[in-house]
């Protein structure tokens, strides 16, 4: 949990740990430029006030924790021709494809990007050779047993390739994650991505996120957070060419004291792409969360189609959530649409339940999944469905 430790780790302390590492990703240079740039980039978040409780530029943790060593990535699915491989192994042996991903997406741009970069010495590459259908999902599983860790997830589908790929994290009570997720689409490429992240009332999860999509490539991205003290999320997805297509859903549920900050950026860079993000969000107890979804149309994307839609609803009165959408439009012949709505469960929708046999409780667990619903249904697997279904339930329970 952020506050265990007194103060940031400085550039001095942070710099020792690569002297002591012994990680096969990123040359020493590399790795310091990085966390050069973490001390110096801007989390672009909300200062604490009477609500918000954390510094996310000023965020403390134990570098000293960190034990890599220790952490490990496993893969299940039949990956046929595809590569599905740690990441020290394909540093070794292919060393390009990783180039060719972080060049794209450049993560160090983001604060705690640049930090993963810096710190990261395991991950996992998933490259999917052109016009190859990966049939059977890939399970990407985290096995996190030191106090802090940094994994990586880079993926490349080359022209014509599809894929499903679900990212899980299995990590201890108190942990600190900083992970991100990297990921280059070539034409015609279609990727269904997805994660599920359950954590401790004490843990932190910081991820970055990058998607740079092609000619028309799609990118189905589906994010599920539950608890946690601290939950932070930036992303940014990029349409950069004619017949990009993004669908990204997103659900959320802090609980207890819990703070969760997702910032969210959809670039149309290129005309006739499409984008359409969908927001499903509750809060109990005294938790505080925001959601910042910001659509940008560049000049000469002419003919984008753009849609945002936020729904959060409140499950205690001590609960608050703010919803921030925003459009930034810069060309003609285009369609873009937000909205965002916040409120508790309707007493009127209870009380009919209950006049049709139903429990208190059962009714309100009836109206949150409903709520839900929509949103669950964009994740690929029956299992992955019933798996959110069941702790949605057992946190309204």
């Amino acid at each position: 949990m952020p506050e265990r430790i007194a103060a940031p780790p400085t550039r001095e302390q942070l710099h020792a740990v690569i002297g002591t590492s012994e990680s096969r990703i990123l040359a020493a240079p590399a790795r310091i430029n990085a966390l050069d740039l973490y001390l110096t980039l801007s989390s672009g978040r909300t200062r604490p006030n009477r609500r918000w409780k954390f510094d996310l530029d000023a965020l403390t943790f134990d570098v000293a924790a960190l034990a890599a060593d220790s952490d490990r990535v496993t893969f299940s699915g039949d990956t046929g021709r595809a590569t599905a491989l740690p990441l020290g192994t394909a540093a070794r042996e292919h060393a390009a494809t990783l180039s060719r991903i972080a060049r794209s997406a450049q993560i160090e741009r983001f604060k705690f990007g640049a930090l993963t970069v810096g710190l990261s010495s395991f991950g996992a590459l998933i490259h999917v050779p052109a016009d190859y259908d990966l049939v059977d999902p890939i399970v990407v599983t985290y096995h996190v047993s030191s106090p802090i860790a940094f994994p990586r997830t880079l993926l490349l589908l080359e022209r014509g390739a599809r894929a499903t790929v679900i990212v899980n994290v299995e990590a201890n009570s108190g942990c600190f994650i900083a992970d991100t997720t990297e990921i280059c689409l070539d034409e015609g490429a279609r990727l269904h991505l997805a994660s599920l992240q359950c954590l401790a009332g004490d843990a932190t999860a910081i991820d970055s996120t990058v998607a740079r999509i092609g000619k028309d490539a799609q990118l189905a991205a589906a994010t599920a957070d539950f608890g946690g003290a601290l939950v932070v999320r930036d992303r940014e997805f990029s349409l950069d060419a004619p017949g990009a297509v993004l669908e990204q859903a997103t659900i959320f549920f802090p609980d207890a004291d819990g703070h969760l900050d997702i910032s969210s950026s959809v670039r149309h860079t290129a005309g006739n792409t499409t984008s359409q993000t969908l927001v499903k969000a509750a809060a109990t107890g005294h938790a505080i969360a925001r959601y910042l979804g910001n659509i940008a149309i560049l000049p000469h994307a002419r003919g984008s189609n753009a849609s945002l839609r936020d729904d959060s609803l409140l499950l205690s009165r001590t609960a608050h959530i703010d919803s921030i959408p925003a459009l930034e439009i810069a060309c003609n012949d285009v369609k873009a649409y937000h909205g965002a709505t916040v409120g508790a469960i309707d007493d009127e929708q209870i009380f009919y339940l209950c006049s049709r046999g139903l429990s208190t409780e059962e009714a309100r667990r009836t109206i949150a999944l409903g709520f839900f619903e929509t949103a669950i249904d964009a994740f690929p697997t029956a299992p992955l469905r019933e798996s959110i279904v069941e702790r949605i339930s057992g946190m309204l329970a």
